[in-house]
């Protein structure tokens, strides 16, 4: 007979994901400081250019992603930990709810603010 696998839930590939969209958010951070010091003068068009191409649009967006993935991660850690202690009905709901779609409005303004703008 074969061994049944059960599907429990621990956290660890959550804390793993949590760990390493840390770090790459980290190297964004040092990329985007090394491309704002190798600008040769800080002015309008030079940031517009360093913007505008593709690559950082692309590069930015993936990092967008992986943000508002890691806050929907912490806010189901937090709201799992914490709303269970509040004793009124659909308080959990709500929590959940909220932090969903604030991290889903960042989502769309980033994408509207990298893309359109």
């Amino acid at each position: 007979m074969g061994v049944i696998k059960m599907n429990k839930r621990n956290g660890v590939r959550e804390w793993i994901f949590q760990r390493m969209s840390n770090v790459m958010i980290f190297v964004y951070a040092i990329v985007y400081l090394y491309l704002i010091l190798s600008l040769d003068n800080m002015d309008y068009n030079a940031w517009v250019a360093m913007h505008s191409s593709l690559w950082f649009k692309w590069y930015s967006s993936i990092t967008l992603i992986i943000v508002v993935i890691n806050a929907l991660l912490a806010g189901w850690q937090i709201g799992t930990d914490y709303t269970q202690k509040v004793a009124l009905p659909g308080f959990a709901v709500a929590f959940h709810g909220f932090y969903t779609l604030v991290s889903f409005g960042f989502l769309v303004g980033g994408f509207y603010i990298l893309w359109f703008m």
